[in-house]
């Protein structure tokens, strides 16, 4: 339909002649370019097989063949356990020592760290303070590293965690939490 259209324009613009020019002028060149009655130069190479089935060629293929002896490599090795991957680690030296020795020289030691300051609110034991908590007065310690952590009268330990609006969130093993009321 299109085609139909572009060859009749010329003809329904032979009355503008007069005015405006030719409205042949360059239809020809334009022409040329949309519509091949030859063969286009410019026409890209099909050699695959797949270019040849769009153009709708008969494709002759040679049919898949099973290929002697097994293709496939062995089967895979045994899957590492965590047991068997602790056993390798405990035969590696620590990361932190040098390789030789037990412990690293002193002078690649690192420095102590400070004391952290203990505030000891009413209530306090030597060993940390008392929290009270929903299931019972929660007893705390100050670790070498700084960490405080707590203990339940049933047994149950965990991490205390300051927080910044006066509040204390303890962190059981498990994951669950309790925020209570930071002792004044």
């Amino acid at each position: 339909m299109r085609r139909i259209a572009l060859l009749l324009l010329p003809a329904l613009l032979a009355g503008c002649a007069t005015m405006v020019g030719s409205p042949a002028d360059g239809m020809g060149g334009f022409l040329g370019d949309v519509i091949s009655l030859r063969t286009n130069p410019h026409r890209p190479v099909i050699d695959s097989d797949n270019a040849r089935r769009i153009t709708g060629a008969d494709v002759q293929t040679d049919p898949l063949r099973v290929e002697d002896g097994n293709v496939w490599p062995g089967p895979l090795p045994p899957a590492r356990t965590m047991s068997d991957m602790q056993r390798d680690m405990a035969t590696l030296p620590p990361i932190d020592a040098p390789r030789g020795t037990a412990a690293p020289p002193a002078s690649l030691r690192p420095a102590p760290a400070p004391a952290a300051p203990s505030a000891r609110p009413v209530g306090a034991m030597p060993g940390g303070r008392v929290l009270n908590t929903p299931a019972g007065p929660a007893t705390t310690t100050v670790g070498s590293n700084g960490v405080e952590t707590y203990s339940l009268p049933d047994g149950r330990t965990g991490i205390v965690m300051p927080n910044a609006n006066g509040t204390l969130t303890l962190i059981g093993p498990d994951g669950t939490t309790q925020t209570i009321p930071a002792p004044r």
